[in-house]
């Protein structure tokens, strides 16, 4: 294991599971053995977001490594036939803290605030952050959070990669607009990370890596470049998702 931090690094965005039918996979202790090879004290995770997306395995996981895995349930509104309810079950009965959303991969916008409000009124009454995929397509463009996060101003939204390379611009003015949206730079350049600070304070932007797809070494290695300062850097990774979570 790599030297502990000052301080503590929580990973927002990193899936799960070994669903069917794909060649992704990525078990719970393998990712406790990069969680503990690069100091990371906890990460959240989810399942991979294939229509066979499996919380199970995800609430297995976390009960496992309780003092490592913050769970998050993927949720696809389209597929469920009671979303809200199926939310509502992980949230209760297995300790889930979040709300997971893939809308590229679930065959909806972000812009269907109708199909999404049911879920966002669970967060809203748990208090619940939701972290959710944005990219540089037709289905969650960094503009299409702004009805949801309109309508729910007390929802904590993380978004996802912001945009990927070619809408980060996008997604900084979205989240100046909208001061419940953080925005995290998984698969984003170092200069990306450090003109995100500089637009929205060092409170308002969160680390993520995304594994297995991206490496723990490479996220770090590009936060130590975007972030001198110390106490700024301890925010970014670990203190400012800490503080949605309620920590």
């Amino acid at each position: 294991m790599t030297k502990p931090n000052a301080f503590p690094v929580v990973d927002c965005h990193n899936f799960i599971g070994e669903p069917w039918g794909t060649r992704e996979r990525q078990t719970a202790t393998e990712l406790v053995k990069k969680m503990d090879a690069n100091a990371i004290e906890k990460a959240v995770v989810f399942c991979f977001p294939y229509r066979n997306y499996d919380n199970e395995y995800t609430a297995r996981a976390s009960q496992e490594f309780a003092d490592r895995l913050i769970p998050f349930a993927m949720i696809a509104p389209t597929y469920e036939d009671n979303p809200k309810d199926t939310f509502r079950r992980y949230v209760e009965e297995k300790g889930f803290q979040g709300l997971a959303l893939y809308a590229a991969a679930h065959d909806y916008k972000m812009t269907k605030t109708g199909l999404l409000k049911p879920l966002f009124e669970l967060c809203e009454q748990y208090r619940l952050p939701v972290v959710a995929y944005s990219g540089d397509e037709i289905y969650s463009d960094p503009l299409h959070f702004i009805d949801i996060a309109q309508l729910f101003p007390k929802v904590n939204i993380v978004m996802l990669h912001s945009g990927h390379m070619l809408q980060i611009s996008e997604a900084i003015d979205i989240a100046k607009r909208y001061p419940n949206i953080y925005l995290e730079h998984a698969s984003g350049i170092s200069t990306k990370v450090t003109t995100s600070i500089e637009a929205l304070g060092a409170e308002r932007v969160i680390m993520g890596t995304g594994t297995p797809y991206w490496d723990f070494e490479v996220q770090l290695k590009k936060l130590e470049v975007a972030i001198e300062d110390e106490q700024v850097r301890a925010k970014v990774m670990g203190g400012n998702f800490l503080r949605l979570l309620g920590n």
